[in-house]
């Protein structure tokens, strides 16, 4: 989320969607409820009643799924995070990195673009106090505040080469590395046409950062618009990279991993559960997974692209669809009222 979106009024918009007759297990479907993104069930509405801008991919982890549009590409904004963790996590196991090496907080915040991640910094910096900071716990500020400095930092200092190859482990084939602060550039300058070098210059270049941060910010109708040409994935690719590191499949690193995605208390009766969600104008993704005792792993992601503003920002304020997310994972019923709504 950038700085000074435009404010909108939310406008309540139910929506009664249909649904097939039968569900994945050729189960009778119930009809499907109106659309309202402040509730799990509402939101099984709202994926009956936009199918074109919404993926979906569920796996209960006891041979119960939910799979639409799983390979098509959209915008995943913050939830691409889990790629720099998954090569910093690698970087650690190889002894390439300390995570005990103290960073200058005026390193980490070379790289901050102010405002352009909805107050995560100044969350991670009340968090993290001091004029330095492991590199661990910075990183732990890319995954629990979503600060945006924290990713374009690894990736200048461990390379395109480290992320290609930490994505490729996780299954997530053709990734090309992307800058947060470089997009966020883009944004209020959009003839860059090279955001990375772009991204490294305002890193260097006190003169430049300071011209880049005197540009005002577009209004919320061109943020969305900008948030559509924002780094993508599919729901196929984030499900691989999560699943990878729930298991331990990713290789090493896997386990450095789990404890920044597992740094929220899991829900009743489960190991452990994982996390990297974003969010941009008119764009959520979430991705999780679910660790049990018995060994089995369940992962639920969701892309959505394109909302109308109202109903982003009442999404945003309302993460109901996280709670339909650990649902489906853990709930047959559930699972099966999602396979009718998809």
């Amino acid at each position: 989320m950038l700085r000074k979106l435009a404010v909108v009024v939310a406008v309540s918009v139910p929506v009664l969607a249909g649904c097939s007759d039968t569900g994945a297990e050729g189960e009778a479907c119930a009809p499907t409820p109106a659309a309202d993104v402040t509730t799990a069930d509402g939101w099984l509405g709202r994926i009956g009643q936009d199918p074109e801008n919404i993926s979906i991919a569920v796996d209960d982890g006891n041979g119960r799924t939910v799979d639409r549009r799983v390979d098509d590409q959209q915008p995943i904004a913050s939830a691409v995070k889990v790629v720099p963790l998954a090569a910093y996590a690698r970087a650690v196991a190889t002894g390439v990195l300390d995570p005990q090496e103290r960073v200058p907080v005026t390193e980490w915040e070379r790289w901050y673009f102010p405002g352009s991640d909805g107050g995560a910094h100044e969350q991670a910096r009340s968090r993290l106090p001091g004029d330095t900071v492991t590199l661990d716990r910075m990183v732990s500020a890319m995954i629990r505040e979503s600060d945006n400095a924290v990713p374009d930092y690894l990736r200048d200092r461990l390379g395109d080469s480290a992320l290609v190859a930490a994505a490729e482990a996780g299954g997530w084939h053709d990734y090309q590395p992307s800058s947060k602060l470089g997009d966020a550039i883009r944004l209020v300058e959009p003839d860059v046409a090279d955001v990375w070098a772009a991204a490294r210059r305002y890193a260097a270049d006190p003169e430049y950062r300071e011209a880049v941060l005197s540009k005002p910010v577009p209004p919320y109708e061109a943020q969305a618009s900008w948030a559509d040409t924002t780094p993508t994935a599919s729901a196929r690719q984030l499900t691989s990279m999560h699943r990878s590191i729930a298991t331990g499949g990713f290789g090493p690193g896997s386990d450095i991993a789990r404890a920044h995605l597992e740094w929220q208390p899991a829900p009743p009766g489960l190991v452990a559960i994982g996390f990297k969600g974003g969010s941009y104008p008119g764009i959520l993704a979430d991705a999780f997974y679910l660790r049990r005792a018995d060994g089995t792993v369940a992962t639920a992601v969701l892309l959505n692209r394109r909302m109308p503003a109202d109903i982003w920002m009442t999404a945003t304020q309302h993460p109901a669809e996280q709670g339909l997310l650990v649902r489906a994972m853990t709930e047959p019923e559930m699972v099966q009222r999602l396979a009718c709504a998809a």
